[in-house]
C-alpha cells in the first residue's frame, strides 16, 4: 500500500512539475495558431509597422525629407514564384496625398526570396512646420496578411526650424540644469564674428569635484545652420586643489540649437592630461 501510495504521490508531482514547467504560448504560437489553416504555405507581414519619424535640416537649414524603407517578409519557405503585396492607403490617414510619395505601390518578394521593400519619401516641403501626421497602409497579399504586423501606422512630422539670421538672437544668459544636477552658470556672447559660450562645467567644478578656478577662458561655439553646433577642443579651466596647482583642463562639445524654443543641448567632454575626465549634458534655455 505504502508503495502505491508512494507511485501516486510521484506521479501527481512528476505531472505538477511538467504543468509548471510548460513555457506559457509566446505571441509568435499565438499567431501562427490564429492562421488561415487553408492556406498554410506561407503568410507575410510587414518588417516595421510602426513608427515616429521627423525631419531633418540640411546643412543650408532646410528641411530634409524623410526617407524610409517600408518592407515585406515572408513567414515560411521562399516561394517557387513570385509574391506580391498591394499597399492600400487606409481612411485613418492624416497625410495629404501630395506630402508623400512610395516608390512603388506594390511590393514584390522575388522567387527564392523571402522579404521585398519600396522606399516612402515623405516631402517636407508640402508638410505644415510643427505639424504631425499619419499615414496608414493596408497589405493585400491574396489572402497571405499575417494576423500581426499586417497595417502601417507611421506618424510623420516636419520639426518647426527658425534660422539664425542674427546670432544676437542666443546672446545672454541662460537656465536650466546639467545631467549631473548643477544648475547652469552659462552665458554666451559675441567677439566680433565669433559666437562666444563660457560657464559651462562650473557648477560640476566647483560644487562635486571640489577644485578653486583660478583662470577661465571663453570658448568659441561653432552655430551650424542646420541647428547643430560644436566646439572644437579648446583650452578652458587652470584650478587649485588644496592649495595645489592641477593639471589644466580642456572641452570638446556638441549638441543642437533651436531658435524658435531659445534652447540648446550642449554634449561636452571635459578634458585632463589627454583624456575626458568626464562627459556632461547641458539642456538650458534663454532667460
Amino acid at each position: 500500500m505504502k508503495k502505491i501510495i508512494r507511485y501516486l504521490l510521484i506521479f501527481v508531482i512528476g505531472g505538477a512539475f511538467l504543468s509548471a514547467c510548460e513555457s506559457p504560448e509566446s505571441a509568435w504560437d499565438k499567431m501562427f495558431n490564429d492562421y488561415n489553416k487553408s492556406n498554410p504555405t506561407y503568410y507575410v507581414q510587414f518588417t516595421q509597422s510602426t513608427g515616429f519619424f521627423q525631419t531633418a535640416i540640411d546643412d543650408d537649414g532646410n528641411p530634409k525629407n524623410i526617407i524610409l524603407p517600408i518592407g515585406v517578409k515572408l513567414l515560411g519557405a521562399p516561394q517557387a514564384s513570385d509574391v506580391t503585396v498591394t499597399l492600400v492607403k487606409d481612411n485613418s490617414s492624416t497625410i495629404a496625398d501630395n506630402m508623400y510619395t512610395l516608390s512603388s505601390s506594390t511590393i514584390t518578394i522575388p522567387a527564392g526570396e523571402t522579404a521585398g521593400s519600396v522606399t516612402l519619401t515623405a516631402l517636407a516641403a508640402e508638410m505644415v512646420e510643427n505639424d504631425t501626421v499619419k499615414l496608414v497602409l493596408n497589405m493585400d497579399a491574396g489572402g497571405a496578411e499575417a494576423t500581426a504586423a499586417n497595417q502601417i501606422d507611421y506618424s510623420l512630422k516636419r520639426i518647426k526650424f527658425c534660422p539664425l539670421a542674427d546670432p544676437n538672437d542666443l546672446v545672454g544668459s541662460w537656465s536650466g540644469t546639467d545631467s549631473e544636477g548643477n544648475a547652469s552658470q552659462v552665458v554666451t556672447f559675441l567677439d566680433g564674428d565669433k559666437f562666444m559660450i563660457d560657464g559651462l562645467n562650473i557648477g560640476w567644478m566647483t560644487g562635486y569635484w571640489g577644485e578653486v578656478i583660478v583662470t577661465q577662458t571663453p570658448l568659441v561655439m561653432i552655430m551650424n545652420p542646420n541647428g547643430t553646433l560644436e566646439i572644437e577642443e579648446q583650452d578652458y579651466l587652470s584650478t587649485t586643489w588644496n592649495g595645489a596647482p592641477q593639471p589644466k583642463y580642456s572641452l570638446s562639445a556638441t549638441g543642437n540649437w533651436d531658435n524658435c524654443t531659445k534652447i540648446m543641448v550642449i554634449n561636452y567632454d571635459l578634458h585632463q592630461g589627454g583624456d575626458v575626465l568626464i562627459s556632461i549634458t547641458e539642456n538650458i534655455t534663454l532667460k
